[in-house]
């Protein structure tokens, strides 16, 4: 029998399945007794859950975060559903990730496919080595295949690095054939795939959309340098200037210092890199705002700090 998802659960259904623990909130009612607040999630959304008169071991072993399997029942409290946990239990590894978290919608396996044959267009012999020691190095592959590109800001989901490397890239190429006289083609290329390939190692999705401790101490822009020279040092005569170039399009691609940008774009294809990359990421969070949206009756969504402002959601015809 499969999982029941959140979307899926109705008043009065009985519930034991896994979830991960999104937040947790310990408050004190009646004679001295206390209850457990929380916020559980799996792929398809979130669920108010509460459990009534628990004790200190309880309340230290439900935890703050990670996989939590419950066993209740759905109430409705306030018009909402929620779920009046009566057991509980950790999980250490969750039956499978794809059941708790998004994933993206396109097939991994053909985005990674896509990337290969963008890989194979660049003709710089420096460049084209250096994107294939990436491909072929099996942990940033099977990374690749499973690292959000943020833990909510744009393309939060499983799958989701990889999806938005592959969606600016295919931009980059259309840019690079319109600014033929401007553009160095295979340098903009090779930016563009590799200017976030630091998150493979700034963010945690094993339980939960995270920053590493790396992710925090030193971040996704110096990490990807790093990484960049690592594989760059393997590949016998790589131009020095080349790498330097490369080099600045990834420590420049947030574009200036109040976006935590080491570098502000100083050629063009870092200048292309920046504006292509915020593109991206700002449609695709704008296209998931409007998406998951709780207010139907209304045109506009409520005030969004990623952009700034509400957003406006349209006007739907009838039916």
């Amino acid at each position: 029998m499969g999982r029941t998802f959140i979307n899926q659960l109705k008043t009065g259904d009985k519930v034991d399945e896994v979830f991960l623990l999104k937040s947790k909130d310990v408050k004190s009612y009646g004679e001295g007794k206390s209850s457990i607040h929380a916020q559980l999630a799996d792929k398809t959304g979130t669920l108010v859950a509460v459990m009534w008169d628990v004790n200190t071991a309880q309340i230290e072993s439900f935890g703050a975060d990670g996989f939590l399997r419950v066993r209740g029942q759905i109430s409705e409290y306030k018009n909402k559903q929620q779920l009046t946990i009566k057991d509980f239990s950790r999980e250490l590894v969750p039956p499978s990730l794809e059941e708790l978290f998004p994933s993206s919608e396109k097939d991994v396996r053909e985005l990674k496919k896509e990337l290969e044959d963008i890989v194979g267009s660049v003709n710089d012999r420096y460049l084209s080595e250096l994107l294939r020691q990436f491909l072929a190095d099996d942990d940033i592959s099977r990374r690749l295949s499973m690292c959000p590109a943020s833990v909510g800001y744009h393309h939060a989901y499983l799958g989701g690095l990889l999806d938005h490397i592959v969606s600016v890239t295919k931009l980059a190429m259309k840019v690079a054939d319109h600014y033929q006289r401007i553009l160095n083609r295979d340098m903009l290329i090779t930016g563009m795939i590799l200017h976030d390939i630091g998150k493979l190692r700034e963010l945690s999705y094993q339980d939960g959309f995270k920053y590493t401790d790396q992710g925090r101490l030193v971040g996704h822009i110096v990490t990807g340098v790093l990484m960049v020279e690592e594989k760059a040092a393997k590949i016998k005569g790589f131009p020095p200037e080349q790498l330097d170039l490369l080099k600045h399009i990834i420590l420049s691609h947030h574009g200036d210092v109040d976006t935590n940008s080491p570098r502000v774009p100083m050629t063009a294809e870092a200048l292309a890199v920046h504006y292509l990359d915020n593109m991206d990421a700002k449609l695709q969070g704008f296209s998931r705002t409007v998406a998951e949206d709780q207010s139907p009756d209304s045109h506009w969504t409520g005030f969004q700090k990623m952009f700034g402002t509400a957003l406006y959601k349209g006007v739907k015809g009838p039916g």
